[in-house]
């Protein structure tokens, strides 16, 4: 049996780049993936870390924004090839070895699957292992492209889920990659005015010179609500993942209004006293992105067209074997965003 680095949650608050995880052994329809970068999720992956997920089958291999490529083939594929560009590869949920995993695409090689082979040889949907978690993309794009693709995506598919477009006005709180990229997807959409709110000066201006926002707001300089007034916003964002910030967001909502609730909620913090929402508006929850692949296509042409540079929303690329710097830097947000090169 061959091994292969990967990073791996040995428990909550226990993290750390193992030598023991069998490379994948791909079945019939599935190929093998050699994984170039992984980016490193601020949300979802820190929170596996931190033991604040529901996840229960530690150890496990972490990572669901791998970029890599074919380098084998199952014996009934037949719409991949070797070479060909994969986002997202996956293990098999007994990953072997005594680990679960987490997607894990933090790991040197990856699965994927031939769905439309499986679906043509008469395979139902409900058994397509990792349907719709998976995507080709272009030699065009690199393979740190790649590992961006998927958080591009789903920011991309919130904006639409969230009905924004011309005209709409948008408050947006979180300035880290997720909620930067959503208000540059957002202005991309028409959205007529944009307003930002952090508690760090350096990604405020770092947004309103990316994505373009009109306004930024320092909550640890003045009071959003004073900040604000009485201006009144279409759809207000939750890119941090607080139900406090919900909440304190719904109260600057236009009657109808819509909370995109986007920040991955703790297990510790996920339940909204309802009582504190502002009347007459509504809570969109998208913790889980929907729709990401679906919109794919598009997105690669806004990237390959310029309108959109993958490199604007991470600040750093750094090698697997450096995870206890990477893990503290990400904690203490001296990152905007790593991609982890594998």
């Amino acid at each position: 049996m061959e091994y292969m680095k990967a990073v791996a949650v040995l428990k909550p608050n226990e993290a750390k780049v193992v030598n023991d995880v069998p490379v994948p052994e791909i079945k019939d329809y599935e190929a093998l993936v050699k994984v170039a970068y992984c980016g490193f999720c601020n949300g979802t992956d820190m929170q596996i870390i931190n033991g604040t997920m529901q996840f229960n089958n530690y150890p496990l291999v972490l990572g669901h924004e791998g970029a890599g490529e074919v380098v084998k083939i199952g014996s009934k594929v037949r719409n991949i090839r070797i070479g060909d560009r994969f986002i997202h590869n996956n293990l098999h949920p007994d990953a072997g070895n005594g680990y679960g995993k987490a997607h894990g695409g933090m790991a040197q090689y990856g699965i994927v699957v031939d769905h439309q082979a499986m679906i043509e040889d008469g395979y139902p949907i409900s058994e397509l292992p990792f349907y719709k978690k998976q995507a080709k993309f272009p030699d065009s794009l690199s393979f740190m492209d790649g590992a961006m693709l998927l958080t591009m995506c789903e920011c991309m598919s919130a904006v639409r889920n969230f009905g924004i477009k011309e005209g709409t006005e948008v408050l947006i709180f979180g300035a880290g990659p997720m909620g930067t990229a959503v208000a540059a997807y957002s202005r991309l959409a028409g959205a007529s005015k944009i307003i930002m709110v952090d508690g760090i000066k350096e990604r405020l201006d770092y947004a309103k010179k990316i994505a373009h926002v009109d306004e930024i707001i320092n909550f640890n300089e003045v009071k959003v609500e004073d900040a604000i007034g009485d201006r009144l916003f279409d759809v207000a964002i939750d890119a941090v993942g607080l139900t406090s910030v919900i909440i304190q967001a719904s109260s600057f909502l236009k009657p109808y209004g819509r909370v995109g609730a986007m920040g991955v909620l703790k297990s510790s913090d996920c339940q909204i006293d309802m009582r504190k929402l502002k009347n007459n508006t509504m809570v969109q929850m998208l913790n889980f992105p929907y729709g990401e692949y679906d919109i794919l296509d598009e997105n690669v042409e806004l990237i390959q067209a310029g309108k959109i540079k993958t490199s604007d929303y991470y600040s750093h690329i750094m090698p697997i074997d450096e995870l206890d710097k990477i893990i503290e830097m990400v904690k203490n947000k001296q990152a905007l965003k790593v991609i982890v090169k594998i």
